[in-house]
């Protein structure tokens, strides 16, 4: 978690990566899920949005990075993807930040973010907050979804238009909820709505959880550690009138009957993670177990959709 007071000066890094190879179709998440455990944040920057295929992958780590396991990493996931190697150690760049410059670091890395109805800010933020935008304060954190992210942004933006189409949930899933962001959202635009907040990661749901208190929005708020839909609050708590699943095109088509399945009819689900390019395939493995696409958001060549059932 990103707070000044836990963040020596003396500790932060820039690893620029110089991969050989221009990269292209998944291969940017799987070499971000592979290296987030070495480091603070993991940066993609798409340079090339209207293909995504130009991306380049920055790392922010708590003292000097171990090159020779970053290039590791790298290399097991150009094997899976039956690649030559995408990285040698002499391609890795650190960057040291001087003293003076580790706060402005933090300031300038995660700054505040205003969206059509949010003011997403982290606890180094020490400004005023606009008065007609929700504030949400998300700190960068080791789970995915402080709001910088295109995907969550995506998903921010369709959660206001289903508000302002007039909706009233009272029962939600956050599938694959990372800092609880969204799941946080969900109460602000519906303050009687309960919200179930699943992921993989016992980390995330760890930092859900402190999320939720900085908030106000513990009493509403119920985060559990586990597989997916086979998660037991999953079950528990369904059907959903919403869900959000922020994650990735894969897995958002292996999940989609598990999705269906946990919707009430009628329920509204918001799925990103998925770039333009991938955005069709993902709608027809909805589609083809009787959602109907009702809304679409874009943002930077990222693309968040709007399923109901």
């Amino acid at each position: 978690m990103y707070k000044e007071e836990d963040i020596s000066p003396h500790d932060l890094r820039t690893v620029r990566l110089g991969f050989n190879r221009t990269l292209a179709g998944d291969l940017p998440e799987k070499l971000s899920d592979a290296l987030e455990e070495l480091c603070v944040s993991v940066s993609l920057h798409n340079r090339d949005a209207d293909d995504g295929d130009d991306w380049e992958v920055t790392l922010t780590t708590r003292g000097a990075p171990d090159k020779g396991e970053i290039v590791r990493r790298v290399a097991e996931v150009a094997a899976a993807e039956n690649l030559p190697p995408l990285l040698q150690e002499k391609d890795v760049t650190v960057e040291k930040l001087p003293e003076k410059d580790w706060l402005r670091h933090v300031h300038e890395n995660f700054p505040p973010i205003a969206t059509e109805r949010f003011f997403i800010y982290g606890s180094h933020y020490a400004g005023e907050k606009p008065e007609n935008l929700i504030p949400l304060q998300i700190d960068a954190a080791t789970a995915f979804g402080s709001g910088e992210h295109e995907t969550t942004r995506g998903c921010l933006d369709a959660l206001v238009w289903l508000k302002e189409q007039g909706h009233a949930f009272k029962n939600g899933l956050d599938m694959g909820c990372g800092s609880g962001i969204l799941a946080i959202a969900m109460t602000q635009l519906w303050p009687k709505i309960k919200v179930a907040a699943v992921d993989i990661d016992p980390e995330s749901v760890t930092v859900t959880v402190r999320h939720a208190a900085l908030n106000a929005a513990t009493a509403h708020i119920a985060a559990a550690a586990g597989d997916g839909y086979a998660t037991p609050l999953a079950g528990q708590n369904a059907p959903y009138d919403v869900v959000t699943a922020n994650i990735l095109a894969n897995p958002l088509m292996e999940m989609a009957p598990a999705l269906v399945k946990a919707l009430e009819k009628g329920g509204m689900a918001v799925l990103s993670g998925l770039l333009l390019r991938q955005k069709e395939e993902v709608a027809a493995a909805h589609e083809k177990l009787g959602l109907t696409r009702v809304h679409e958001e874009t943002v930077r060549g990222w693309c968040a959709l709007v399923f109901q059932k």
